[in-house]
Formats: C-alpha cells, sequence, structure tokens
C-alpha cells in the first residue's frame, strides 16, 4: 500500500511541477522575447511590446517568484525535487520558443522532431522517476 501512495504522490507531483513550471517560466519569458503574431499565411501581423513598465515589472516580479518556487522546492522537499523542478523547466523551453515563434500551441502534428527535442521529450518523462525516488527515499 505504501509503495502505491508513493507512485501516486510522484504522478501528483509530477503534474504540479509540469503545471507551475511552466506558467512560471511562460510568464518570464514572454516578458523577455516579443511575442509575434502571425496570420495563417504565416505573415507577421503585429508584435506584443514588452518594453512597457507594466511589463518589465511584471517579468522582474515573477523572475523573483520563480526564485522563491526554488527555494521552496528545495526547503519544504529536497534537492531532488528542486532537479525535477528544474529538468521540467528546462525541458518546457524549446516547446515554449516554438509556440512564441509560430503563435500556435504545441500538438503531434505541429510538434517540432529534432533530435534535441526529442531528447528534451524523454528527459522530462524521467523526471517522473525522479520525483518518485526523491518523494520516497530521500529525506
Amino acid at each position: 500500500m505504501d509503495t502505491f501512495l508513493c507512485i501516486l504522490k510522484a504522478i501528483a507531483g509530477y503534474f504540479i511541477l509540469m503545471f507551475a513550471g511552466t506558467n512560471l517560466l511562460g510568464i518570464v519569458v514572454r516578458g523577455i522575447r516579443p511575442t509575434l503574431k502571425k496570420d495563417s499565411d504565416g505573415n507577421l501581423v503585429s508584435t506584443v511590446d514588452t518594453a512597457s513598465t507594466g511589463s518589465i515589472i511584471m517579468t522582474i516580479l515573477f523572475s523573483v517568484i520563480s526564485i522563491a518556487y526554488f527555494y521552496a522546492l528545495y526547503h519544504y522537499w529536497n534537492i531532488g525535487i528542486l532537479t525535477a523542478g528544474l529538468i521540467l523547466m528546462f525541458t518546457r523551453l524549446p516547446d515554449l520558443l516554438f509556440e512564441m515563434k509560430t503563435g500556435q500551441k504545441i500538438n503531434s502534428a505541429n510538434m517540432p522532431k529534432k533530435p534535441i527535442d526529442v531528447m528534451l521529450n524523454i528527459l522530462s518523462w524521467l523526471a517522473l522517476p525522479l520525483i518518485w525516488y526523491s518523494l520516497c527515499y530521500l529525506k
């Protein structure tokens, strides 16, 4: 029963870390790099201005929140959970940049299939056993 509970905690932890890390990363990266809006033919329609005072303040604020997030992962859990959170954020970065470049959400049809993209997808799934090990065996 204890092993089953550990597996459930790891799966829930994976999705929580993925959700929190992806959203924090998305807000910070979108504040740093301008978003290009394109029409269906691929022509540039407009860019989103990231140089406004509000955008700069939000980027700085969410950068600080990201640092606090990493501190909380280490302080309240352990180095394994922190590492898994970093891996999940790092592996999401190319997908986020692709979405910003094309203006489309990634799905199985338009997902980049370069070797680095495949390796990062595998690495993101390898964070799941790391979370399991960190929650169940690291203290």
